[in-house]
């Protein structure tokens, strides 16, 4: 008896697959991340903040730039590709190093939910403003607002003190810093997807997107700690550099390249619950129901677009 012939497979069942694979990887970067910036959080209360940043992301350009150079990547240099690339080591800078003060200074379950409160926002309008992508969907729309909405709620637990951390003199700084941090994330997305458009490989991408983070660090950094930082604390900065920057950066970079920014910002809002989960680890962090209800309410408008995204792209 013949069997029969094996259907061949249509293009919705190739981007319903690249889809999930994209989701996917940015979800483990969602939750490796936040383990890291529990830890990170943790470990940046006794130690010098800027060296540890410094020595992470100066690894991380070398060994990016060591793997970008075994790449096949031949996308030509464009005026408009370098005008993404400085914009990129711009924003870079000042998500990577206003996530990380942020963490010093706030809880670090709030910190990410502001992040991500006001990351599909900013997207939905600089997605179409700077990728010409027209006007976004109304569903869309309404998500982001939503979602900004619960993170205004987020700064009413903070300021009223019904946070895990204690409000402070410096906390407010770390909020601010927080909300700046999560504008240049959106912003970061759009631009590694525009060089992607463009025929960059990840590779590329990583290897030259953190000059500026490294040059704004020399200007802050603290010189005559450099060596005891290290020598004291190499093994923690290590850990910081792998969990929070390298993996986290090479899951996202694929996710990025498999799905569009408002979805990776969409999967991205699950990253305050899971925080909130790993800051059980962290004892000075005291659990706060109303953080968790915060960052709930975030992950279940999330999930539920990225469901409704899949069942479009289905």
């Amino acid at each position: 008896m013949r069997a029969a012939p094996q259907q061949p497979r249509t293009n919705g069942g190739r981007s319903t697959s690249r889809f999930a694979l994209g989701v996917l990887f940015v979800a483990l970067y969602v939750v490796l991340s936040a383990a890291g910036e529990v830890y990170a959080a943790s470990y940046f209360q006794q130690a010098d903040l800027f060296v540890a940043l410094l020595v992470s992301f100066a690894a991380v350009c070398l060994s990016f730039n060591l793997l970008a150079g075994h790449g096949t990547g031949k996308a030509r240099v464009t005026k408009p590709a370098l005008v993404a690339f400085v914009s990129l080591n711009l924003v870079t800078a000042v998500s990577w190093i206003g996530l990380f003060v942020g963490l010093k200074y706030a809880e670090p379950a709030i910190v990410v939910a502001f992040m991500v409160a006001i990351g599909p926002a900013a997207t939905v309008w600089l997605n179409a403003l700077i990728r010409r992508k027209g006007i976004p969907p109304a569903t869309d729309i309404v998500v982001s607002v939503t979602i900004a909405m619960i993170g205004g709620y987020m700064i009413w637990i903070s300021v009223s003190g019904n946070a895990g951390v204690q409000w402070g003199p410096q906390s407010s700084f770390g909020i601010v810093l927080a909300i700046v941090a999560g504008l240049s994330l959106a912003l970061t997305n759009i631009l590694v997807k525009l060089l992607f458009d463009c025929g960059f490989s990840g590779r590329q991408v990583l290897a030259h997107r953190f000059y500026g983070t490294i040059f704004l660090l020399l200007g802050l950094v603290d010189y005559s700690s450099i060596v005891l930082e290290i020598s004291q604390h190499w093994p923690a900065i290590a850990a910081i550099g792998l969990s929070t920057i390298i993996v986290p950066l090479l899951l996202i970079q694929e996710g990025i390249r498999r799905v569009e920014p408002f979805t990776v910002n969409m999967v991205l809002s699950t990253a305050p619950v899971i925080t909130f989960l790993f800051q059980y680890f962290d004892s000075r962090i005291v659990p706060s129901l109303h953080t968790f209800i915060g960052n709930v309410l975030i992950t279940i408008v999330a999930v539920g677009n990225v469901y409704s995204q899949y069942r479009r792209t289905a």
